[in-house]
């Protein structure tokens, strides 16, 4: 099983844009201080994603996949 993880300063309205070789699991979650104010987006079996961020802050990208060769690319999109 292969993780990949990034960490980007974003703002509202931004959209990551994520692609990867081979279908994955794809989660955008804040770094909001409580576990209340956690915000996560999410999107299954997919190996492209636009996720737009709701509010300024950091946001943790993870992409879990299958495929230990995963090839990937995580970008952004100002709003």
């Amino acid at each position: 099983m292969a993780l990949v993880k990034a960490s980007l300063k974003l703002f509202g309205g931004d959209t990551v844009v994520v692609r990867c070789s081979d279908k994955c699991h794809i989660h955008l979650m804040s770094e909001r201080e409580t576990p209340a104010e956690l915000d996560v987006l999410s999107v299954q079996g997919c190996s492209d994603a636009y996720l737009t961020v709701p509010w300024s802050g950091t946001w943790k990208v993870l992409i879990d996949s299958h495929n230990q060769s995963l090839e990937h690319s995580i970008s952004y999109v100002p709003a």
